[in-house]
């Protein structure tokens, strides 16, 4: 389904659930036909399963609404603090990665969670501009890698400490 980009289109973001389980899975599959970031976490962990911590997690879905339709065109999540976020190229722009951004960093500190980190491809610069307009900092020294379509891409790991609820 295609939304008419001319006529108006309503956003909102929920919990992803198993209701929209199917719809869920073609966003995801859209997503990794227009970019090969979902390839970055398995390459830079080796494709090893990371460690299972006992934080809070959730997966947002961005829900964008027109007439009878109403399908997801973005989704973010935030799992052992790490915060991802991917937004249908055709979306992008329009500041919802900012509203998506917000909705995930207020559940993080609503849960207690101190710090939220991701990895960033340098050469993403509008990904790196709303990450430092979210006062998310540059930790550590950027990493290369080769990604398994062989595309060469550098990462730099960038933190946000949360606000202290209590201060």
């Amino acid at each position: 389904m295609t939304f008419d980009m001319t006529q108006p289109i309503t956003f909102e973001v929920e919990v992803a659930n198993l209701a929209l389980a199917p719809q869920w899975q073609a966003l995801i599959q859209q997503l990794m036909s227009e970019t090969d970031t979902f390839m970055i976490g398995g390459i830079r962990d080796g494709y090893s399963r990371p460690e299972v911590v006992d934080t809070p997690a959730i997966t947002l879905l961005l829900i964008a609404e027109q007439a009878d339709s109403r399908l997801p065109v973005g989704m973010g999540s935030i799992d052992n603090g790490e915060l991802g976020m991917a937004i249908l190229k055709q979306f992008q722009g329009a500041g919802l990665g900012q509203e998506l951004m917000n909705t995930l960093l207020d559940w993080a500190s609503h849960v207690g969670l101190a710090s939220v980190w991701l990895d960033v491809q340098t050469d993403n610069q509008p990904a790196m501009h709303i990450y430092r307009k979210f006062e998310f900092m540059i930790q550590g020294v950027p990493r290369q890698l080769t990604l398994p379509n062989g595309r060469e891409t550098t990462l730099q790991r960038m933190i946000k400490i949360l606000e202290d609820k209590e201060s």
